[in-house]
């Protein structure tokens, strides 16, 4: 997933230094696995209904512990819980970029654009991040923790052991002890697992494309880097490519317009934490 760069590094401290950690909350109300499960399933039908060959379902899994999209199906493990204002967000997150992309690569004469092209991870997260941005979904503490995986991921690339991570993130970041704890634990899993560094990466390449004039829906034709932007868009003038199938139901969202086009103007990423 490449190294932490210094300008991503600036760009995550920065981002943690002008927003603030948040307040201790009283206990919001949660969603269980099944209930979420039911309304990914009811998102997924949505598109079924202009899409009848979606071949998409959602299963509870005894064996996951988290939310995983494999072969255009998503996976729910069985024991989480959701906080209730991050339910949409994280169904756009998975079903609106994941699962579409995926059903809209299988519709193309290429299924390698299922699978993904070299580097894609960087930008599906970075969309999938940039759908929570349009549904409202991205809060100052999602940024921060997305900002807090980057200097994660950069500690652990410089050989940083699990309670040094932490404590950088306590003591240096403001993290509570429970958040530093979860985004230690995903970044030195396996020995040290950096690709929680391309969630923050993939966004800052989403408003840059955008910014520059490009097009979304060029990027929603299947799991490809940015880099292969230009290329789709050629294969789609000469119509070898077909027109994706799935417009993701977060586009439809009443602030997605004004929020798309505040990024072309602003291209500030750090500027998002306030964004309402």
């Amino acid at each position: 997933y490449g190294a932490v760069d210094p300008e991503m590094m600036a760009t995550a401290v920065d981002l943690l230094s002008r927003v603030p950690p948040a307040e201790t909350r009283s206990r919001r109300r949660s969603v269980g696995a099944a209930e979420f499960a039911e309304l990914a399933s009811a998102e997924i039908e949505r598109y079924r209904q202009t899409y009848p060959e979606l071949g998409a379902s959602v299963e509870l899994r005894d064996d996951v512990t988290s939310l995983v999209v494999s072969r255009g199906s998503l996976l729910v493990g069985s024991q989480m819980r959701f906080a209730q204002h991050r339910v949409e967000p994280l169904i756009q997150h998975e079903v609106g970029t994941h699962v579409v992309t995926y059903w809209n690569g299988m519709a193309q004469p290429f299924r390698l654009l299922a699978a993904g092209l070299t580097g894609y991870d960087e930008l599906q997260e970075g969309l999938a991040v940039f759908a929570e941005y349009l549904v409202a979904g991205l809060t100052e503490d999602r940024l921060r923790t997305l900002a807090g995986r980057v200097v994660a991921a950069r500690a652990v690339s410089d050989g940083s052991e699990f309670v040094e991570t932490f404590r950088l993130l306590t003591d240096e970041y403001g993290f509570t002890a429970r958040g530093a704890f979860q985004i230690a634990a995903r970044v030195h899993r396996g020995g040290g697992f950096v690709k929680d560094a391309v969630y923050l990466r993939g966004l800052r390449r989403v408003v840059e494309y955008l910014g520059d004039g490009g097009r979304l829906d060029t990027l929603l034709v299947g799991k490809i880097a940015a880099d292969h932007a230009p290329v789709v868009e050629e294969l789609q003038r000469r119509r070898v490519l077909r027109p994706a199938p799935l417009r993701p139901s977060y586009l439809d969202h009443p602030d997605a317009h004004y929020r798309t086009e505040r990024l072309r103007d602003d291209g500030d990423l750090v500027a998002l934490a306030g964004a309402r």
